[in-house]
Formats: C-alpha cells, sequence, structure tokens
C-alpha cells in the first residue's frame, strides 16, 4: 500500500513539474523581460488600457493632496491603499476586487459618499498622479487605444 502511494505521489509530481517550471507570474496581463503589462478596462467603451506595472512599481505620487500618499520606502501603498488590519501592511490585490462596475453596491464610498467604481478610481488615481508628475499620459486617447 505504501509503495503505491510512492508511485502516486511521483506520478502527480511528474505531471506538475513541467507545468510550475512553464508558468511565469503575470497580472491580467503578460510579461515581456523587464515589463509586467496589467491590462484595465477590458470591456470598455473606449478599449483596454495597457499598464506596465514594473515601471510604476517605485513611483511615488508628488501630489501633496493626494488621499492615498506612499510612504517613503513603501511605494506600493500609494495605488494598493488597502491595509491589512492584522499586520498593517498593504494587501496588493487587483484594484476590480475593491472597484467594480458602475452601480455595485460593494463599491467603496468617497469621504463624500460618491461611489468609487473601477473608471473613477483608475482616473483619480493615474491621472492626478500624471498632473502632479508633469509626466504621463492624461488624455482618453493616450491610454486608450
Amino acid at each position: 500500500m505504501r509503495f503505491k502511494l510512492i508511485i502516486l505521489a511521483l506520478y502527480v509530481l511528474g505531471l506538475a513539474a513541467p507545468a510550475a517550471l512553464l508558468a511565469q507570474p503575470s497580472i491580467n496581463g503578460a510579461q515581456a523581460g523587464d515589463r509586467m503589462i496589467v491590462k484595465l478596462d477590458l470591456h470598455g467603451e473606449r478599449g483596454p488600457v495597457e499598464f506596465d506595472h514594473k515601471k510604476h512599481e517605485a513611483a511615488v505620487n508628488p501630489d501633496p493632496g493626494a488621499e492615498f500618499k506612499a510612504k517613503q520606502g513603501a511605494s506600493c501603498g500609494g495605488c494598493h491603499h488597502t491595509v491589512s488590519k492584522a499586520a498593517g501592511i498593504p494587501q496588493l490585490i487587483k484594484c476590480v476586487l475593491c472597484h467594480r462596475s458602475s452601480g455595485d453596491q460593494s463599491n467603496p464610498k468617497s469621504r463624500s459618499s460618491e461611489e468609487i467604481w473601477s473608471k473613477a478610481a483608475f482616473h483619480n488615481l493615474c491621472v492626478t498622479c500624471h498632473q502632479a508628475s508633469k509626466k504621463g499620459p492624461i488624455k482618453c486617447g493616450d491610454c486608450h487605444k
């Protein structure tokens, strides 16, 4: 019986190992060299947006009025602004897990109780950061292809 379990375990490992070796990390997109492209607004009217995650990883929003200001050395917290209550560190989850389609009851609310659905969240965060840093796209066609 024990011999059969060992053979079964080796068989399962033999099937799983190639898949694990071929798998590449990705965030809803593709990875090419040092770039990690995240596709946003896949079903939007203006077309999908390709967001280069690697290019933005160390960026800090220079806007002094930014609602979610990243701390020095913790640039992830500027975009991934939800914080684990237990550990007190940013939760690195996809934006659309909290910011869903317009009208979704589970969408976060602003301080003035306005719904912050995915389009509003992306535009508020991305465009205001690009304006404050005086670089990056700010017009619709610059992001939406």
